[in-house]
């Protein structure tokens, strides 16, 4: 007798199941365009390195310039670690639905990106606001305050969680 197969019937999961394949199979066509993404956004970046090189600018402009590569390879970044974690949380780890704290570690990682690429954005624009005309800075303040926001947001969504899957442990034994 399979175990596993038992389990499934006696858990209503064979369903789910018999889908996982074609799921898995979604899964890796988003995870690709989200590589080729990458690829586009880092072709940007060095074409725009490539740019600042090359050809000739003014003071303010040559300031200016190496945030926009930073940026595309701050948004390269965050899209293959969303990629990334895609990949490796729906096709290449087995994932139990039933145990919360499977849930809760794909929603961490999902958001810990975000946070990232957030906060490098933030201060991306604080310092281009302080090198430039200053018309960016409250926008720039905004967004490290929606930063923290997410981290806070985070923080209290893990710690909930660990909480809740400790109570419901205690209440099977």
């Amino acid at each position: 007798i399979d175990l596993g197969e038992t389990v499934e019937f006696l858990m209503g999961d064979t369903g789910r199941r018999r889908f996982q394949p074609y799921f898995k199979l979604v899964y890796i066509l988003i995870v690709t365009g989200l590589f080729a993404v990458v690829a586009a956004l880092l072709h940007s970046a060095f074409s725009e390195v490539v740019s600042l090189l090359y050809t000739e600018h003014n003071t303010h402009e040559l300031q200016l310039k190496p945030f926009s590569v930073i940026v595309f390879i701050t948004l390269a970044l965050a899209v293959f670690d969303l990629g990334k974690t895609m990949l490796e949380e729906e096709v290449l780890m087995h994932k139990d639905i039933f145990r919360h704290s499977s849930t809760r570690r794909t929603i961490t990682r999902f958001m810990a990106a975000i946070l990232i690429a957030v906060s490098i954005e933030s201060l991306l624009l604080m310092f281009k606001s302080a090198l430039g005309n200053g018309h960016d800075l409250v926008q720039a303040v905004w967004m490290m305050l929606a930063a923290v926001g997410l981290l806070v947001g985070l923080g209290l969504y893990v710690f909930l969680g660990a909480k809740a899957e400790a109570v419901l442990l205690q209440l099977r034994k």
